[in-house]
């Protein structure tokens, strides 16, 4: 999407397919050869406050919990410069992929709704997160600066917006 505006960037990912008829049921294990995704909780929309559904869930490897990983389905202008995705891993865990691994999990849920691209947001400082996406094969789009009106703002000026195509 070369020299486009935010709002058209925007009204770009608003055009995008995406579906949500309700939460799916998780019938297959996420998991890969070392960790695994337990769901915690299924968000509903709150078109208000301008909240997507989203499922949240606990990283796990062996018994314990090592982080968490959330998906939110489908755009908006707040989801813009929050993201399609959150996610933290314990410090003790850090440095071994396990967020990326993690993200990568969460796709079929993205494609069980409809979405191709996602989007990910990261502060301009968080070199650990801006290698979670160059790991996924995500494409930054730009530094954007943050609007007033989101809560984002409270804490910074401008984000990193990178776009995962999922394949």
């Amino acid at each position: 999407m070369p020299n486009l505006t935010i709002p058209q960037e925007i009204a770009h990912y608003l055009s995008l397919p995406v579906h949500f008829d309700g939460h799916i049921e998780l019938t297959e294990e996420l998991r890969d050869s070392e960790i695994f995704l337990i769901c915690t909780k299924k968000g509903l929309a709150d078109p208000e406050r301008g909240f997507v559904p989203s499922y949240h869930f606990a990283v796990c490897k062996g018994s314990e919990q090592i982080g968490q990983v959330d998906i939110r389905i489908g755009y908006n202008e707040r989801l813009y410069y929050g993201g399609n995705h959150g996610y933290g891993i314990n410090e003790a865990y850090r440095g071994n992929g396990y967020a990326a691994r993690a993200v990568r999990l969460l796709a079929p849920i993205a494609k069980a709704h409809g979405m191709t691209k996602l989007l990910i947001s990261n502060d301009l400082d968080n070199i650990a997160s801006a290698r979670v996406c160059e790991k996924l094969g995500a494409k930054l789009l730009r530094v954007a600066p943050i609007p007033a009106w989101h809560d984002l703002a409270i804490k910074r000026s401008e984000i990193n917006i990178w776009e995962w195509t999922l394949d």
